[in-house]
Protein backbone atom coordinates (compact mmCIF):
# COMPACT_ATOMS: atom_id res chain seq x y z
CA UNK A 1 0.00 0.00 0.00
CA UNK A 2 2.96 2.36 0.38
CA UNK A 3 3.94 1.92 -3.30
CA UNK A 4 0.33 2.94 -3.94
CA UNK A 5 0.59 6.09 -1.95
CA UNK A 6 4.01 7.24 -2.90
CA UNK A 7 2.99 7.19 -6.34
CA UNK A 8 -0.81 8.47 -6.29
CA UNK A 9 0.71 11.76 -8.03
CA UNK A 10 1.98 10.34 -10.77
CA UNK A 11 -1.55 8.39 -11.30
CA UNK A 12 -3.34 11.70 -10.56
CA UNK A 13 -1.10 13.11 -13.29
CA UNK A 14 -1.78 10.24 -15.87
CA UNK A 15 -5.67 10.70 -15.49
CA UNK A 16 -5.33 14.08 -15.90
CA UNK A 17 -3.57 13.83 -18.84
CA UNK A 18 -5.25 10.91 -20.39
CA UNK A 19 -8.66 13.59 -19.36
CA UNK A 20 -7.10 16.22 -21.21
CA UNK A 21 -6.22 14.48 -24.34
CA UNK A 22 -9.91 13.03 -24.70
CA UNK A 23 -11.61 16.56 -24.36
CA UNK A 24 -9.05 17.88 -27.34
CA UNK A 25 -11.33 19.58 -30.18
CA UNK A 26 -11.59 18.29 -33.69
CA UNK A 27 -10.87 14.16 -32.45
CA UNK A 28 -13.63 13.68 -34.37
CA UNK A 29 -11.84 13.82 -37.75
CA UNK A 30 -14.22 16.25 -38.80
CA UNK A 31 -12.87 18.29 -41.10
CA UNK A 32 -13.79 20.59 -43.69
CA UNK A 33 -12.34 22.72 -47.08
CA UNK A 34 -11.74 26.27 -46.59
CA UNK A 35 -13.43 27.02 -49.55
CA UNK A 36 -17.00 25.46 -50.58
CA UNK A 37 -19.28 27.23 -52.92
CA UNK A 38 -23.05 27.22 -53.46
CA UNK A 39 -24.94 25.44 -56.00
CA UNK A 40 -28.39 25.10 -56.91
CA UNK A 41 -29.50 21.65 -58.04
CA UNK A 42 -31.56 21.33 -61.34
CA UNK A 43 -33.91 18.54 -62.06
CA UNK A 44 -31.94 15.97 -63.24
CA UNK A 45 -28.52 16.50 -61.79
CA UNK A 46 -27.06 13.98 -59.77
CA UNK A 47 -24.09 14.29 -57.71
CA UNK A 48 -21.50 12.57 -60.18
CA UNK A 49 -22.84 15.06 -62.85
CA UNK A 50 -22.26 18.18 -60.73
CA UNK A 51 -18.74 16.90 -60.17
CA UNK A 52 -17.79 16.35 -63.45
CA UNK A 53 -19.29 20.41 -63.60
CA UNK A 54 -17.08 21.46 -60.91
CA UNK A 55 -13.94 20.80 -62.85
CA UNK A 56 -12.05 19.21 -59.53
CA UNK A 57 -9.14 16.97 -60.33
CA UNK A 58 -10.44 15.29 -56.58
CA UNK A 59 -12.15 11.93 -57.76
CA UNK A 60 -15.62 11.65 -57.54
CA UNK A 61 -16.57 9.45 -55.03
CA UNK A 62 -14.17 11.40 -52.69
CA UNK A 63 -15.69 14.59 -53.44
CA UNK A 64 -19.20 13.06 -53.27
CA UNK A 65 -18.46 12.18 -49.79
CA UNK A 66 -17.39 15.52 -48.88
CA UNK A 67 -20.11 17.04 -50.34
CA UNK A 68 -22.56 14.88 -48.44
CA UNK A 69 -20.80 15.61 -45.22
CA UNK A 70 -20.87 19.57 -46.04
CA UNK A 71 -24.46 19.42 -46.18
CA UNK A 72 -25.21 17.09 -43.44
CA UNK A 73 -26.93 14.11 -45.68
CA UNK A 74 -27.34 10.53 -44.96
CA UNK A 75 -27.38 9.32 -48.24
CA UNK A 76 -26.19 10.79 -52.12
CA UNK A 77 -30.43 11.91 -52.71
CA UNK A 78 -30.57 15.40 -54.08
CA UNK A 79 -33.69 17.33 -54.93
CA UNK A 80 -34.66 19.83 -57.78
CA UNK A 81 -34.30 23.00 -55.87
CA UNK A 82 -32.18 21.56 -53.21
CA UNK A 83 -28.83 24.46 -52.73
CA UNK A 84 -25.71 22.75 -51.79
CA UNK A 85 -22.43 23.62 -50.34
CA UNK A 86 -19.24 21.99 -52.44
CA UNK A 87 -15.70 22.02 -51.90
CA UNK A 88 -14.40 24.53 -54.27
CA UNK A 89 -11.69 22.92 -56.62
CA UNK A 90 -9.40 26.22 -55.22
CA UNK A 91 -8.92 23.26 -52.17
CA UNK A 92 -7.25 20.76 -54.15
CA UNK A 93 -4.19 20.78 -56.50
CA UNK A 94 -3.58 19.07 -59.45
CA UNK A 95 -0.25 17.32 -58.12
CA UNK A 96 -1.64 15.73 -55.45
CA UNK A 97 -1.07 12.05 -56.33
CA UNK A 98 -3.61 9.23 -54.78
CA UNK A 99 -2.50 5.91 -53.65
CA UNK A 100 -2.30 4.11 -56.91
CA UNK A 101 -1.60 6.84 -59.04
CA UNK A 102 1.77 6.37 -60.84
CA UNK A 103 5.11 4.51 -59.36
Amino acid sequence: MNIIRNYSYVVFLFLIAVVSVAMLPGQEGETKPLHTAEIQVNQGDTLFALHQEAGTSLPADLWIDEVIKLNGKKDSTILAGETLLIPSKLNYSDDIQLAGDGE
